[in-house]
């Protein structure tokens, strides 16, 4: 999960961490080696920065949309997603009618874990940058990654996503028990399957972002050393950060403890 980065241009080696989004309490650790690697770096950077008071509201407004769940899909796929969301939640789909399909999906997620206490690596990195007085930064906007979600996930393949609740619910628990293991790449294969991940929502998603970090990652680590922190899932296959890294020359070494 942590890998470090170095090429005779940099003045300092930084490190690359593949993380987890949602990890449930008695699962959650930060390995010892990236609180070391926390320890000899200058800055964090996140794919988005929450503590920004600018980026948490903007995150916040996203929570509510203008076009409610009842508009967006059919009377009969309302009514086959109530039937779920009820079964998974006990609550009528009615009460969450204006906070739109993909809120809905990433709340089902949560639901999904089996723990009710659930923990973010990213919160947890950002307490621990507060403590030794790090400066947090982003690697892109939050009002840019809403934006992405809801054009990679338009309303159909969003609506089909969430209802395959039982089988992602399988995978997403075997991706976690791959991530535990930092086997990243089992991780990805489970969670990145095409009824999960299509072709347009992997373009969007992974590619056409971590082709946009890479340009962004050597300017940011060039005179000082940096945690870069972003989902596993960005880190694995040919287009995947190291590998992009790689092919600008950067040597990326896994970090074993």
């Amino acid at each position: 999960v942590l890998w470090k980065i170095e090429h005779p241009s940099l003045e300092k080696a930084s490190y690359l961490y593949g993380t987890m989004h949602m990890l449930c309490e008695d699962d959650f650790s930060i390995p010892s080696k990236v609180l070391k690697a926390m320890e000899t770096s200058e800055e964090l950077i996140l794919e988005i920065n929450l503590q920004d008071p600018n980026e948490l509201m903007v995150f916040q407004n996203s929570m509510t949309t203008n076009k409610k769940i009842s508009e967006e899909i059919s009377p009969e796929q309302f009514q086959k997603l109530d039937s779920l969301f009820k079964s998974k939640t006990g609550a009528d789909l009615m009460q969450v009618d204006q906070v739109g399909l993909s809120n809905v999906n990433m709340f089902l997620m949560s639901k999904m874990l089996s723990c009710t206490t659930i923990k973010s690596i990213e919160a947890e990195l950002m307490l621990i940058a507060n403590k030794s007085e790090m400066p947090i930064n982003s690697l892109e906007k939050a009002a840019f990654q809403m934006e992405l979600i809801k054009l990679a996930y338009p309303t159909d393949f969003a609506y089909k996503q969430i209802m395959l609740f039982d089988s992602y619910k399988k995978d997403l628990l075997a991706a976690l028990e791959a991530y535990q293991q930092e086997d990243i790449e089992a991780a990805f294969q489970a969670l990145g399957k095409k009824e999960y991940m299509d072709e347009n929502a992997t373009n969007l998603m992974l590619k056409k972002r971590n082709t946009d970090w890479v340009e962004k990652i050597p300017e940011i680590m060039k005179s000082k050393s940096v945690v870069f922190a972003v989902g596993a899932a960005h880190l694995v296959n040919d287009y995947g950060v190291i590998n992009q890294l790689r092919e600008k020359g950067y040597r990326l070494t896994p970090v074993l403890n």
